[in-house]
């Protein structure tokens, strides 16, 4: 099946008009008529609804729209990985992290491998961990740094241990719990306690640690750096990753806790197809993390 039918087949099921889907893809609208055609007349069924002023999927276009997304894909990752196979000089690498991940931990590693490999192109998304793996699903990155909060199926997913992602409280400087080294998680109901989103992995890993403790002042703030910001304003406390306000520690705007006999680590994987062909740009990725070359 031709690729480029499939490319004509999706852009037209998105923008819903021949001459923008034409523009596009730098070609003329009788061509893409053509390939549209062409494709229906293969497949033996009309993909679209066509009117003088609309355009719409019918409902076999509906699901060979997956099936089409699917195949451009694993068309797209094959002539990456042929790229790429030349000693690593071309080629980019898509891959996924977490927020916590990908704005504290990765910037390090990344400038690492780029020395390493300075020719690889780095594309890297960060997300939640939910829409990372439907990234996954998608294949529309090699692999992703996730919470394990998130529910893979082992026969197709691959899952190694990265990092613990220490969690600890977090208030404000002049707080009353700021001269404290620990407290017991009983106090936090004393306080604001801000939350991040109740969909977010890290709220789940929350949930499970402080339930059944209810906040009968509840702040939620589904921003990271918002949720710091609000503490560094005395709008409320939160358990919040160690490393993701070192900064804000060191300059004297918040003050961190230990919760007494509470584990607040949170365990980060990476997660990747387990038939699905890495790249040789990320076989070397997962390679320098395997031999803890971004620790050094």
């Amino acid at each position: 099946m031709d690729i480029q039918k499939l490319k004509s087949f999706l852009t037209l099921a998105e923008c819903r008009s021949f001459s923008e889907t034409a523009e596009l893809l730098y070609l003329s609208q009788p061509a893409i008529s053509k390939q549209i055609e062409s494709l229906e007349n293969e497949l033996q069924v009309p993909l679209f609804n066509r009117s003088r002023n609309n355009i719409s999927l019918t409902l076999q276009g509906e699901y060979f729209m997956q099936f089409a997304e699917e195949m451009v894909k694993l068309a797209d990752n094959s002539k990456e990985l042929l790229k790429q196979l030349d000693d690593l000089k071309n080629g980019t690498l898509f891959f996924g992290a977490t927020n916590f991940i990908g704005v504290y931990l990765m910037p390090r590693m990344l400038s690492i491998y780029q020395n390493s490999y300075p020719n690889i192109k780095l594309n890297m998304t960060i997300s939640s961990s939910k829409k990372l793996f439907e990234k996954l699903q998608k294949h529309e990155i090699e692999f992703g740094f996730l919470s394990h909060y998130v529910h893979l199926d082992s026969s197709q997913y691959v899952t190694e241990p990265f990092c613990l992602d220490h969690m600890v409280l977090v208030v404000p400087y002049e707080h009353p719990l700021a001269a404290q080294k620990s407290c017991h998680v009983s106090e936090l109901k004393k306080y604001p306690f801000i939350m991040k989103d109740t969909h977010s992995s890290l709220s789940r890993f929350l949930d499970d640690k402080l339930h059944p403790l209810d906040f009968p002042n509840m702040i939620i703030i589904n921003n990271q750096e918002a949720i710091k910001q609000a503490i560094c304003h005395n709008v409320g406390i939160s358990i919040m990753s160690e490393k993701s306000v070192e900064v804000e520690r060191m300059a004297g705007l918040v003050r961190t806790l230990e919760i007494q006999n509470l584990n607040l680590d949170r365990e980060i994987h990476i997660v990747y197809h387990r038939k699905k062909h890495i790249t040789p740009a990320g076989k070397a990725f997962l390679e320098m993390i395997r031999n803890d070359q971004f620790q050094k």
